[in-house]
């Protein structure tokens, strides 16, 4: 296993930070189009999902821009990279099992695989966390304050997408 997916895992696992990914903005750019085609076959395989691609490519905007905003307030933009690394890169990490998941709910609706949509919640939940551990990190602040922001991205990412869709 590499290094910077060592560190994805660690952060995933609440052992690592962003602060510890190297910063590679070449990292950051693979890392983001490899989240959009994993989020776009999940989403794809959604049933009602709407315009998945313009979905994924707002909701890929909404995210750099949140993250970036929240930097600046702090006045601390330099840790963009690397923070927006370990966004993108646990996404990555939490959306190839989603991807294989939702398979039975396009298939027979999510009545009839509530196996798998235990699971994707499940995940969904992990990856809240996930995130408030980041920003926790990025942001120094207490991880119960990173997890409350974590939700407020999710909502208002869901919100925006959702905007879009319409």
């Amino acid at each position: 296993m590499g290094p910077l997916l060592q560190k994805l895992v660690g952060i995933c696992l609440f052992r690592d930070g962003p602060q510890d990914l190297p910063y590679s903005a070449t990292s950051l750019l693979g890392l983001i189009g490899a989240s959009m085609i994993l989020t776009y076959i999940a989403a794809d395989n959604l049933p009602d999902t709407g315009p998945v691609g313009l979905q994924v490519v707002i909701a890929t905007g909404f995210s750099l821009l949140f993250l970036y905003t929240l930097l600046l307030l702090r006045g601390v933009t330099a840790r963009f990279t690397q923070s927006a690394t370990a966004m993108f890169g646990t996404d990555v990490l939490i959306s190839i099992p989603v991807t294989l998941m939702p398979f039975p709910i396009a298939a027979y609706g999510a009545e009839q695989a509530q196996g798998a949509a235990a699971g994707i919640l499940l995940l969904w939940f992990w990856q809240v966390a996930i995130l408030g551990h980041i920003f926790r990190h990025t942001l120094e602040m207490r991880l119960a304050l990173g997890i409350l922001l974590s939700l407020a991205y999710s909502f208002l990412s869901f919100q925006v997408v959702q905007l879009a869709a319409d």
